[in-house]
């Protein structure tokens, strides 16, 4: 009996889950149905209201930017609803629209619009700049671009479910009329920096180029060794930090490099390359190297004549000129170390100037108040000194440049200056 009772209640259960899931099939499939239905008229709806939008969009010239970016996956989509009838559940899917998705793309068209119109603007403006600028504008631009001149605001709001880059381009006049002005210092200034650059290599080379034509073919090796080691002090390049304060696209720091010719550092390299050519160089006693600015007579005839004669130590030669009392060189003549030379002068008030040196050089610039080119000089060791004035009548006036104990003669510190 019990075994009937149980075989009894497991027929029942199993009609009952037969029924249950008849039933769930049934009202699942009348489900289906009905939301079919309910999907058709949403997508009729949506239609409709597409269609409007359409309409909308080309009254305010935005149909091309509508048919450009409009995505039927974002308008209609996919969504699931769930149907339950006791235990058991079944899904069913069906389409829908986004009326939000419309508005959103409403404002891209308006944005995109509006970044056509302000690209357009900056296309143009870029040209003109590369053509006027060149090389300073590619170089800047990249620079400044993103952060000073294409100004980006969001325009996302609430759309991120649709757009998650939608931004408005802006362009901003005064920044790109800021932008130009620096571009005009900036260049202007690289251009000053280059010119001078380019004359400060033009008179090194013009400078070594004049130097190496007074030098002998044995010592220019010596020349080009002195200027390599002293190249970076002869060419020096400054780099000096600058600063662009604009009201708009703040303050922009450069840095211009320049080139300079140091004419004193390169002297000095080339009369080094002149005292080693010309170390061991002399003229001749009574040699007058400066005839053309003073002249060469050494006479003085009739009554009223003196003498001035020069004895010279070994240490070294001597050019001694001769000023009258109106200051003008009248005699002048070369003494080699360890000989003399004796001046024939009018009577009359004299000043006696003795330049001493080693090795003579005669190609070198000398400063004068009578001539305006005096050249040739000692390379090394120079020395200028004088005596007070003296006045000589029918009189022989003799200098010893000899060191001696208990001497009678010192003579005072002087100049080229004022010796010539």
């Amino acid at each position: 009996m019990r075994n009937k009772i149980l075989i009894g209640v497991a027929i029942l259960l199993i009609l009952l889950v037969i029924s249950v899931r008849f039933i769930f099939k049934n009202r699942l499939a009348d489900f289906e149905v009905s939301i079919k239905k309910y999907e058709t008229e949403k997508l009729e709806y949506f239609k409709i209201e597409k269609e409007k939008r359409i309409a909308q969009f080309k009254a305010e010239g935005l149909l091309d930017y509508f048919n450009q970016y409009f995505e039927e996956s974002k308008y209609i989509y996919e969504k699931d609803t769930v149907f339950s009838f006791l235990y058991l559940n079944g899904s069913v899917k069906f389409k829908t629209g986004h009326f939000k998705y419309l508005d959103c793309l409403y404002e891209k068209c308006i944005v995109e619009k509006q970044n056509e119109t302000a690209q357009i603007l900056i296309e143009n403006k870029e040209k003109e700049l590369e053509k006027k600028f060149g090389s300073t504008f590619t170089s800047w631009y990249p620079k400044l671009k993103d952060e000073k001149l294409l100004q980006k605001t969001s325009r996302i709001g609430n759309c991120s479910e649709f757009y998650s880059d939608l931004y408005e381009i802006s362009y901003d006049k005064d920044a790109w009329s800021e932008f130009e002005k620096f571009l005009t210092t900036y260049d202007s200034e690289i251009k000053a920096a280059e010119t001078q650059s380019k004359q400060a290599e033009t008179h090194f080379s013009n400078s070594v180029s004049s130097t190496k034509r007074s030098l002998k073919s044995g010592v220019i090796n010596y020349f080009e060794t002195r200027l390599s080691n002293n190249k970076s002090q002869i060419l020096t390049t400054e780099t000096e930090s600058k600063t662009f304060n604009s009201p708009t696209l703040g303050i922009i720091s450069y840095n211009i490099t320049k080139t300079s010719f140091n004419k004193q550092a390169f002297q000095s390299a080339a009369d080094d390359a002149f005292e080693e050519q010309w170390k061991y160089n002399s003229l001749s006693t009574g040699s007058m190297p400066y005839s053309s600015c003073y002249g060469s007579s050494n006479s003085c005839g009739g009554w009223g004549c003196s003498q001035i004669k020069v004895i010279t130590g070994g240490s070294g030669d001597v050019l001694v000129s001769i000023k009258n009392n109106s200051g003008r060189v009248v005699r002048h003549a070369y003494i080699k170390g360890g000989y003399s030379y004796t001046f024939n002068v009018p009577d009359g008030s004299y000043q006696v100037f003795f330049y001493s040196g080693t090795g003579w050089n005669p190609n070198k610039q000398m400063p004068s108040s009578s001539c305006s080119y005096l050249k040739g000089g000692f390379v090394s060791n120079e020395s200028v000194t004088k005596d007070n004035y003296i006045n000589l009548y029918s009189q022989i006036m003799t200098y010893e440049l000899i060191l001696q104990q208990q001497g009678n003669f010192s003579t005072k510190p002087s100049s080229k200056n004022e010796a010539f």
